[in-house]
């Protein structure tokens, strides 16, 4: 059984099952004679649940060294996974009010007075924290999120820059106030991770899936399906 958010989080993983990852793990369970029930749950849930062995893997977890206690990376090599074996990789972005003058310029954060909003648990907040911001870390609904900073309750929201540029195209409302700021905060490879119990009583099973992972995404009928979909992104 593998665990994902249940948000959407466009294209990889959709409530209503038609994400990218779904579709490849789906794939990936026929070629290997798996049955995957594939679960969706909030974010810390699902990655709990992983640490405690309720779960086999969950999905898409980028790396994050604490992360290590809770669940196992592919191809762990010096402490980092490999990134063949990735699910997907994506970018991070700042959204701000137009207007504001609030920015990143790939180094440093200027012009932000007040507090950053980001989506509880999730991977871009530790390097916000660094940068000295303050972070509020709210709703796991990312419509909500925008709602928020359209409504000046923080200066900028941190976001998977796919899933926020989605929320901005179905909301006229919002786009028409917000905007992306054109440097990425950060680009990040996702994985499917297992848990420590799975990859314990089964370790050929484990690198099975995670070679299948990697095989799937590398196939033309996979990068075919992807083209196609990021061609109607917004």
């Amino acid at each position: 059984m593998f665990c994902y958010e249940d948000q959407d989080s466009w294209p990889w993983v959709m409530l209503d099952g038609s994400g990218l990852n779904q579709a490849l793990l789906n794939q990936l369970g026929e070629d290997l004679h798996l049955d995957i029930r594939q679960v969706p749950m909030p974010w810390k849930r699902c990655l709990d649940g992983l640490s405690r062995g309720l779960y086999d893997g969950a999905f898409a977890a980028s790396f994050n060294p604490e992360r290590l206690t809770l669940g196992l990376y592919p191809g762990l090599k010096d402490g980092r996974p490999d990134r063949d074996y990735r699910l997907h990789d994506a970018s991070y972005s700042l959204y701000r009010i137009k207007g504001s003058a609030a920015d990143w310029d790939g180094q440093a954060f200027h012009g932000i007075q007040g507090q950053v909003g980001s989506l509880s648990g999730f991977s871009i907040i530790p390097m916000l924290l660094n940068h000295g911001l303050q972070v509020e870390e709210t709703s796991r609904d990312p419509v909500a999120l925008m709602r928020m900073l359209h409504g000046h309750r923080f200066d900028v929201a941190a976001m998977q820059t796919l899933r926020a540029d989605k929320v901005l195209a179905d909301h006229p409302d919002l786009s028409v106030d917000i905007e992306k700021r054109p440097i990425p905060l950060e680009q990040k490879d996702y994985y499917l991770m297992l848990s420590h119990q799975r990859v314990q009583t089964t370790p050929q099973l484990a690198q099975a899936i995670w070679d299948e992972v990697r095989r799937q995404r590398e196939s033309d009928a996979y990068r075919q399906r992807l083209q196609s979909t990021l061609g109607k992104a917004p």
